[in-house]
């Protein structure tokens, strides 16, 4: 493992804003803001400390494998610091085209969107320039390097795997090895997840979809019950849904500049002779800072977000981000539970135990609704977690006409709501929201993956 000396970085320079330039692809939506998080939100409200429990993980390993891969010749841009490194399995032409997806991604994440770029690497890779060992492994892996302890934490790194021969694929990698070392220049011990999901929006802003970003798409929709982040780069799609909600619903900068505040915010302070990166903050507690440690306005955030998820893809009406409508029906959420209305009165239980901040979806249809009947809903959990709920009504087209949140209490363990006006609905959607944490001072944490699912029963009743 290679570590550079201990030097000094200003809170200042993490929480700089930056100028940035708006891509052409950009989306532009209609959804309804709420204040900005971060910057432009008003006068923030001090609070004390966060007790951390010792017995409690905070970051991923700081011993990782290190060892660069074996090469059979680099590549190297004569503008831009990125190298090729190819595999012996890799054409030469294949590594030529790679250094090309390689260099229109810096040029898009650190010279269009003026992001910092990625730490050198101290000639590791026999230059300072961001090295990617091109293979035909299918995934793409980024490693830290060059780790530097001492002040805030920082890494430079190097990306190995993602030689797919599909152009538009090689160019999504490129993206995600730009934006990951990036990440780990800011902030190093994230979790796998939260980089790969800041990365993936990072391509979502400045790229074009692929057939890979589709189906993650997909899997995370099937599966609303997971966390949004965790240890592995594989739960990140709904990460990356939750950045890309945050980027066009309460976001006053320009694009990405939300979620690289978010990340910067989250640069953490290891000893050096720790066994773990100290991952405290991690995003999630940036974001309930930025909401004065209020459970109430971070419920509410989640909650909003949850209500996206079911306007993902074909389902889309214009008015939630994040706009995934690229996604078609693959960007259709999986509702747990579809009930008719003439059923009712019915108490069903969440068939899939719900990870923390997982989403259960119910989809309560509308097949008759006798004159000045009303739907009452109500919810029960265990301790130690709480659930935000929201009812939504849908039209025959599937857009929102009304909401009801229904009241959330913090240490609540069931909540009650009433849908009154039904005239014109098509169906009402119950959403809630997992927000998990292992007791009221110790929330939602993605280092403490595996995490404890918990259940729900629901009740539904005319009234």
């Amino acid at each position: 493992m290679h570590i550079r000396s201990p030097v000094g970085v200003s809170l200042a320079c993490c929480l700089a804003a930056w100028s940035v330039v708006t891509p052409a692809n950009a989306r532009v939506g209609t959804a309804r803001r709420d204040p900005p998080l971060l910057f432009g939100a008003g006068p923030h409200v001090p609070r004390g400390p966060v007790d951390l429990d010792p017995g409690l993980p905070t970051g991923p390993r700081l011993a990782e494998e290190l060892s660069r891969p074996p090469t059979a010749g680099a590549a190297c841009s004569a503008r831009l610091p990125v190298c090729v490194q190819r595999g012996s399995n890799v054409a030469g032409l294949d590594a030529l085209r790679a250094l090309e997806a390689l260099e229109l991604a810096y040029q898009r994440v650190v010279q269009a969107l003026a992001l910092p770029t990625p730490l050198a690497d101290d000639g590791l890779g026999g230059s300072d320039a961001l090295d990617w060992y091109v293979s035909r492994e299918p995934a793409l892996i980024t490693v830290p390097d060059a780790i530097g302890l001492g002040g805030f934490d920082r890494a430079a790194a190097f990306c190995k795997g993602g030689g797919s021969g599909d152009p538009w694929i090689m160019e999504r990698d490129a993206t995600l090895c730009v934006a990951e070392a990036i990440a780990k220049r800011l902030a190093p011990g994230e979790s796998a997840s939260v980089q790969r999901a800041f990365a993936t929006e990072l391509w979502w802003i400045t790229g074009r979809v692929t057939s890979v970003d589709v189906q993650d798409i997909d899997d995370a929709q099937a599966h609303p019950e997971r966390a949004l982040a965790g240890r592995s780069a594989a739960m990140s799609a709904a990460g990356a849904l939750l950045l890309d909600f945050l980027e066009r619903a309460r976001s006053s900068q320009d694009s990405a500049g939300l979620i690289t505040s978010l990340v910067s915010a989250a640069a953490d302070r290891t000893p050096s002779q720790a066994p773990s990166w100290n991952d405290e903050p991690d995003i999630f507690d940036v974001l309930r800072h930025s909401l004065d440690e209020d459970a109430g306005k971070m419920a509410t955030l989640l909650g909003q977000y949850g209500v996206s998820r079911s306007f993902l893809g074909d389902r889309d009406d214009g008015g939630h981000a994040p706009y995934a409508e690229w996604a078609g029906a693959f960007g259709r959420p999986n509702y747990d539970w579809v009930l008719k209305f003439s059923s009712l009165p019915r108490r069903v239980r969440a068939s899939r135990a719900i990870e923390p901040t997982g989403i259960e979806m119910v989809w309560v249809d509308l097949d008759e609704v006798p004159l000045g009947v009303s739907l009452g809903f109500e919810s029960e959990w265990e301790a130690p977690v709480a659930f935000r709920w929201t009812l939504i009504s849908v039209d025959e087209q599937g857009r929102e006409m009304a909401r009801v949140d229904v009241p959330f209490l913090e240490r609540g363990r069931s909540s009650e709501g009433r849908v009154v006006n039904l005239t014109g609905v098509r169906a009402v959607l119950a959403i809630g929201v997992n927000l998990g944490g292992v007791d009221l001072t110790h929330p939602f944490d993605p280092d403490l993956d595996p995490f404890e699912p918990q259940s729900c029963t629901l009740y539904f009743a005319r009234m």
